[in-house]
This record gives structure tokens, sequence and C-alpha cells, in this order.
């Protein structure tokens, strides 16, 4: 229906809309916040998780790679080296022996005995050899001379504090080869052995001053064996293997031997004989007289020390059970006087000088006052003027005399004899070896007294062997060769190579030193101060020695000597030096003449026999002691 209003037109009327139908209500929409999580997407998920695998993977592979390529190497190395184990294989020291070849110290083969307590648990069906405890300390205890109750301790598996087992322990330790064979003829499973050398001395105590020792781990620490170490040590080797994880060795695995250099050995020119003889007398007459001590050598005219001998030698296989302060070889490190047996080197130097002849004739008083008029000196006793020679002078050991003689030489001349018969000078090299003490010319000026004593032997210090060399010269027809004391060594090869001989120097002429030797003669005479050293069959020719040790007798508060005889026979042609120094004896042996020469006439007669020294065919002719 259209409505129509007067004057327009009807408007057309729209048709009513149908009604849409009513949407269902929607349920009210929960507030949220901001902050709350949202549900991810399965696609991300899942492309994190493969990002996440492929860095893991390559975090593998590159550590594999680094592994088995860049660092396969040094892991390899380190592996190696934690299975690797390196044993020791040590050098045999070399032997030392005296001219003959007698050993006085070599080493020997010794062996320490050990076991695996984790392989006596008894047999099993892997194991079916092996043993209790117990029953292997029952074989055991009879070889090794080891308790059974002790070895079964030893044998029963244990752990250390961390809680890990143990593996090894030592059973028996220096162990000979022949033991260690018994071991092995057992047969007992976890058993091994060590090489552990041992060093001996054979001789015992001959020698034992001067062949020194070592440590228990083999160092040198004295005389020969420190002296002569580059010599005798070698050098360790070694053996390296792989180990499995109880330690033992694992078969066919690589290995490598480094082989051990043995010492080479050192030969002396002592002879092992005399040397005990002489050291036994020494040690004889060190409780007859109450001496500090007594040292004895010997030697031949061109050097060779045949004895270096003293009371109360070590024994070095056990040096310990010796206090230390006599450990050390007093004839070349004690240092003393020598008395009148150094008034040889003033009749030798007067001699060759032109100064004196044996038959210069001399008024000698008992006294002599010396320039200043403060200081005497004087004989051992008390005499009227004597009628002596130069050679009477030596053999009746008048002090006066000498210095009536010697005073013609100079201040220079003095010392350089002195010098040039080997005093103020090592002579060995052994180790503590003194140089004694002998001052310069320069220094006598402070002292009035000292330019006249060193013509009788004061005034200066000298070792025993100083003093024996001085006398070797004369003997050697004024030649002086220096001592020595090491015959030779081996070589690579095992053979001996004998030490060149020393160059020798002329001291005097072959004239003064017949005309010393005779005058020494003399000196063994009936009418000298030697009688007690004559050799029977043999000439000899020496001179007794008796000084005051003044800074001992001060210490002490009693008079303390130094008597000495050093000589040499048979005269005629003379082979063997022998000197013989007693330290501070009772005072009823303090001379010379009753303490030392009965000595070197025992060791001199034994010397001559020993190394086959025909007797002397024809008496001395003597120079007159006195005139008229």
């Amino acid at each position: 229906m259209q409505r129509s209003t007067p004057g327009r037109p009807a408007r057309p009327v729209r048709p009513a809309r149908t009604p849409r139908p009513a949407r269902a209500a929607r349920p009210a929409r929960r507030p949220t916040s901001r902050w709350a999580p949202r549900a991810g997407s399965p696609q991300r998920r899942t492309a994190a998780l493969v990002v996440v695998l492929v860095l893991v993977a390559g975090v593998f592979t590159g550590r594999l790679v680094q592994l088995q390529v860049t660092d396969a190497g040094p892991l390899a190395e380190r592996a190696l080296g934690q299975r690797l184990a390196k044993d020791p294989l040590p050098a045999l020291r070399g032997s030392i022996t005296d001219r003959d070849g007698a050993v006085l110290a070599q080493d020997v083969e010794r062996r320490d005995i050990e076991a695996n307590p984790e392989l006596f648990k008894g047999p099993s069906k892997r194991h079916p050899t092996l043993r209790t405890a117990a029953d292997a300390a029952a074989l055991l205890s009879p070889v090794l001379g080891v308790p059974e109750a002790e070895l079964t301790a030893l044998l029963t598996p244990r752990t250390h504090a961390d809680g890990t087992p143990v593996l090894w322990t030592k059973l028996a330790s220096g162990v000979t080869p022949a033991v260690r064979r018994q071991v092995q003829a057992l047969a007992i499973p976890g058993l091994s052995s060590t090489r552990t050398d041992l060093r001996t001395y054979p001789a015992g105590t001959t020698a034992g001053n001067l062949v020194g020792y070592v440590s228990t781990d083999g160092a040198a620490l004295a005389g020969i064996e420190r002296s002569q170490d580059e010599v005798l040590r070698g050098t360790d080797g070694y053996r390296v293997y792989e180990k499995g994880a109880k330690g033992q060795k694992i078969p066919l695995a690589d290995s490598l031997d480094v082989p051990a250099v043995d010492g080479r050995d050192v030969r002396l020119t002592i002879d092992a004989d005399l040397q005990f003889y002489a050291q036994r007398a020494a040690t004889a007459q060190a409780a007859a007289t109450s001496a500090a001590w007594v040292s004895v050598v010997a030697m031949t005219k061109d050097g060779q020390v045949l004895a270096l001998a003293e009371s109360g030698s070590i024994d070095p296989a056990d040096p310990g059970a010796t206090p230390e302060a006599q450990r050390h070889n007093r004839s070349l490190e004690d240092v003393f006087e020598p008395g009148s047996t150094g008034k040889v080197i003033t009749a030798a130097a007067a001699i060759e000088q032109g100064l004196a002849t044996p038959e210069t004739q001399l008024v000698v008083p008992d006294r002599m006052v010396l320039p200043g008029g403060r200081e005497v000196i004087r004989d051992s006793h008390d005499h009227a003027p004597q009628k002596l020679t130069f050679a009477g002078v030596l053999a009746e050991s008048s002090n006066v005399g000498t210095v009536m003689v010697g005073r013609q030489l100079t201040l220079q001349q003095r010392y350089d004899y002195l010098r040039a018969f080997g005093l103020g000078q090592k002579q060995l090299g052994l180790p503590g070896e003194t140089r004694g003490l002998l001052d310069t010319p320069d220094t006598w000026d402070d002292d009035v007294r000292t330019p006249y004593v060193v013509l009788f032997g004061q005034g200066y210090a000298v070792n025993a062997l100083q003093a024996a060399q001085v006398y070797a010269t004369i003997a050697n027809g004024g030649v002086r060769v220096p001592p020595r004391i090491i015959a030779g060594t081996t070589d690579a090869s095992g053979a001996f190579v004998a030490t060149p001989a020393p160059t020798g120097t002329r001291i005097v002429s072959p004239t003064t030193a017949a005309q010393v030797t005779s005058m020494l003669e003399g000196v063994v005479s009936s009418e000298g101060t030697g009688m007690n050293a004559a050799v029977p069959g043999f000439r000899v020719a020496g001179k007794t020695g008796t000084a005051q040790d003044l800074q001992a007798s001060r210490k002490t508060g009693t008079a303390q000597y130094t008597a000495s005889f050093i000589g040499m026979a048979p005269a005629e042609d003379p082979q063997i030096v022998v000197a013989v120094i007693v330290q501070h004896p009772d005072l009823a042996h303090h001379y010379g003449g009753v303490a030392a020469a009965p000595v070197f006439s025992d060791v001199m007669s034994y010397a001559l026999a020993q190394q086959g020294i025909a007797p002397s065919g024809q008496p001395p002719s003597l120079v007159p002691l006195t005139w008229r």
C-alpha cells in the first residue's frame, strides 16, 4: 500500500526485511594478561630441536675429529706413557787391584727378591698354579732365610691407605745369584728379582784408608774410590717395556734395552802383601809405644808406592765402625816436622854447592848462639866439643854441626832445595792430601830462628810420603821422580793400559847422591844413631829423626815427639825406600832410633825378601866419622 500526499507523488513502499536468525551467544571472553604463555607452534618446536641436535652432533663430531686427528699423537703417547715402565740397568763399578791383580775392591752381583701379593690368593680356574701366601712362604723361607711368618705377612694381599691394592713388596735384599736361581727353581708365580750390585772389599782393612769407600747408593766418598771415580763408576743403562694394570710385563709388546757400560778397572802400584805386613807392624808398634799413630811408607826409587800403611786402618765395607776422625789417610793428610831426617837435604845441598864434603872436619860444640844473642840451638844431649867429619855430624845427628855447614847456603838456596826435593807440594792428588807447610824465605826474617832450624828439619812440616820421597831421590842417583800410586787402568775392551811414567828431575849429581848415601850408611853403623835399623845381610843407608811437637806439647802440658827413621837398601844399589813415622810415643820410646828404627828393619827385611832382591855382596867403605 502506498501513501500519498496531496500534491506529491506517492513514494514506493520498501518491502519489509526478513529478520536474520539470531546468532548463538558467544561465551564471554576471559580477560587475559599479556604475560601469559601462548600455545607454541609444533613446526617451530621441531625446527628448534633439529638445530639443537645438529649443534650437539657437530660438537661430538668436532671432538671426535680432535681426538682422532689433531690430538691422536699426543694422546697415544700419553696412553703409552701410562703403560710404560722403566727399570734401571746398573753398571758394574770397576775393580781396584794391587800391582799383581789382587782384588782390593770390586762389585758383585746381588738381587732383591720381590713379589706381587695380588697373585697369592690361591689357585683358581683361570690361574690353577697360583699359591696362597702361606704355601709360598713355606717354600721360600728356607731359601731366603726369612722367617715363614714374616714372608706370609708380606705375601698376603692388602691395600694402601687409599684403598688401592699393594702390587709389589720386597721379600729379601742383596741375595746372591745362587739364591736367586734357587728361588727361580721353585717356579712360584708372582715373584721377580731386581739386580742391585754390592761393593765388596776382599782385602778387608788392608789398604782401607788408601782404597777408600762408597756410600750405600754407590757415591764415592774417599780414597782411590773418589779420586778415580770417573774411571770406576761406568754408565747405567735402562730397560723400557709395556706393563699391564697389575704391573706385569706385557708379552710381545715393544721394549727397549739400553745396556749399561761397566766401569773400568784401576790397578795400583801397591803390593797387597807388603801393605798388609807394614800395616800390621805399624799397628803393633802403636800399641807398644802408646803412640797416637804410626805410618809406614814403602816405595821404589823411581817413585812407585808399594805400601802406604798406618795403624788403625778402616774396613771399607763398614767405615761407620771407625770414628770419623780416624777414617782419613794419615800418611798423606797429617803433617809433622821431620826433624833430623830432614838433614839429608842440607847435606846434599852443601855437597852439591861445593861447601863441604863427607870428610870435612868440624869441631862441634853442643850448642850455638844465633845472631842477636837471644836464640840458642842445642844438640840432643850435652857434650864436650867433638871432632867430627861432616859424615860424623850426620851419624851423630848433631844439630849444631849441621848448622855450621848449612849456614853457608843462602836463604834462597835453603828454600830452593827444600822445594826441589818435593816439599810444600802435593804428590799423589788424593782426597785430603796436604802439601805440607813451607814458608817462603821472605817470611823467615820475622823469626831469627827459622832460617837455621830449617837446616835440621824444623820450621816446616811434611807428610810421611813427602819425607820418604826425599830419600827416594837420593836412592835414584839424585833424580827426583814424582811418587805415583796408579799403575794403570783398563780400556773399553778390558785391556790394561799402563800409566806413563812421570819425567824425573835431577836435583843433585850422581856423585853427590852417592856421597850422601855413604854418609847415611854411617848412621846405621855401630857408631851411629840408627844401628837398630840394620837388616842382616844387607847394607842399609838411613837417618833417624826426633822432633818435638811444640804445639801438642803446649796443648797436653807434656813433651810430645815425632820419632822417625827413613832409609834405603841395599845401599850399594838402592831399590826400596821405607819411612817409619811414630807420632807422640811415650817418653821411653821418643827417639827415632828406638821407636821407628826397629819397625824399619822389620818391614825392610820383609820387602827385600818379597821383592827377591839379592843380599849385599861387599861390606861398606865408610867415611871416618871423627878426626884427630
